[in-house]
């Protein structure tokens, strides 16, 4: 059943507070080895908040050729055959596709985790990811087919123009940029699709147990039905994405001081007085400074994510109430503003610590409304009592 948006204030827009109070009862009270487990699980379904667009150099700023002439580098580097640069270049794309497969099936296992946490305010990382193996194994083809289809329709045009030129200086420089053109809008739309995929239909696959392509048609329908709460909610995650990716660049340039200086000054002592085995620790070391850095970057996302996931799990439930993931969280929050993410009034009660007397939130008044009625039914009572006294007085009078 799809809700009519028309009827109230976008829910795109109320969700926004109704999040943080879901999130905040989510990650409170703070529990060592809880958070420690999110943070393991948002590491591989986040990209570490970076984000942004690197600044170009002022156009003022010139580089002398001469900087770089001469010999200082040369023999330096070993010289290389053809046949040993191919080599290299596949063992290291070999490592690379190694290493994406292994973070693109993790993390399309960690997100159906995640969604559980967040139902069940519990975080049990291998029974939620051995109970959603099947899930995770379609999210991460369909992630899969869409990026190669994106290589495809990009990277092999691309190879086609570059190897028809017989020189590089005869190379179509109209139709590269006709194909970048492509490839910016195919990755605008590849965006699009993975995002609702991770924030709407993973979660219509988990409720209602359906397949990728079951639960895409099955949220089709309410997509469309409050395309304008959508457009909304995309607007506004990525304008607070922004803004969140500035701020936790900022702390990730901090936290990398910190973390980077120290470890940095005690890798340099090892490798310069520890000979071969300072080495080996100075190695040590760094990857523990390496996998601090990311701990902390971690860490910090925990709230970030939990905060977006519920965003939106309220606005799939409040635009169709069948689809609600979270009813008990969804029904906690509103208990005390006359919600219940259907669009129909409810009783209201306290929350986060106000009481009736409070006032606001409709309690008292009720409180108030139905002690008059009370007060007015014992009047008559004692009204009806004393016409009934006075009845058996004239009677027994009358005898």
């Amino acid at each position: 059943m799809t809700t009519n948006s028309t009827s109230r204030a976008m829910y795109a827009i109320d969700d926004l507070g109704d999040a943080i109070d879901v999130t905040r009862e989510f990650l409170t009270p703070v529990d060592l080895r809880r958070w420690l487990k999110l943070t393991f699980v948002v590491f591989f379904i986040s990209a570490l908040g970076f984000s942004g667009t690197p600044a170009s150099p002022p156009s003022d700023v010139t580089v002398e050729d001469e900087q770089f002439e001469g010999t200082e580098f040369e023999g330096v580097l070993p010289e290389l055959t053809g046949e040993e640069l191919v080599t290299i270049l596949v063992v290291l794309v070999a490592i690379a596709l190694a290493v994406w497969l292994f973070f693109a099936i993790v993390g399309a296992i960690m997100e159906f985790v995640f969604l559980e946490s967040l139902r069940s305010h519990a975080v049990h990382v291998r029974q939620y990811a051995m109970a959603n193996l099947g899930r995770a194994g379609r999210l991460f083809l369909f992630r899969g087919v869409l990026g190669l289809l994106g290589i495809a329709l990009v990277g092999i045009p691309a190879l086609s123009i570059i190897g028809s030129a017989p020189t590089l200086d005869e190379i179509a420089m109209g139709s590269l940029a006709l194909l970048a053109f492509v490839a910016f809008a195919y990755f605008l739309l590849y965006a699009l699709v993975m995002q609702l995929t991770t924030e709407f239909v993973a979660p219509i696959m988990l409720l209602e147990h359906r397949g990728i392509l079951g639960a895409w048609k099955r949220f089709w329908p309410t997509l469309t039905g409050s395309w304008k709460e959508y457009v909304v909610y995309i607007i506004v995650v990525a304008i607070a994405q922004v803004v969140l990716g500035i701020a936790i660049g900022f702390l990730a340039v901090v936290a990398g001081l910190i973390v980077g200086i120290p470890t940095a000054i005690v890798v340099a002592a090892l490798v310069i007085f520890g000979g071969t085995i300072g080495l080996y620790f100075g190695v040590g070391v760094a990857l523990l400074g390496i996998a601090a850095f990311v701990l902390v970057l971690a860490l910090v996302q925990v709230p970030i994510v939990s905060y977006f996931r519920y965003y939106a799990l309220l606005l799939l439930g409040d635009t169709n109430v069948d689809l609600d993931l979270i009813p008990e969280q969804r029904a906690a929050v509103r208990s005390g503003d006359g919600s219940d993410g259907s669009g129909l009034d409810s009783p209201a009660g306290p929350r986060d610590g106000w009481t009736d007397s409070d006032g606001g939130w409709g309690n008292s008044g009720r409180s108030e409304r139905g002690r008059e009625h009370e007060s007015d039914w014992d009047t008559d009572r004692e009204s009806r009592d004393d016409r009934g006294d006075r009845d058996r007085d004239d009677r027994d009078d009358r005898r």
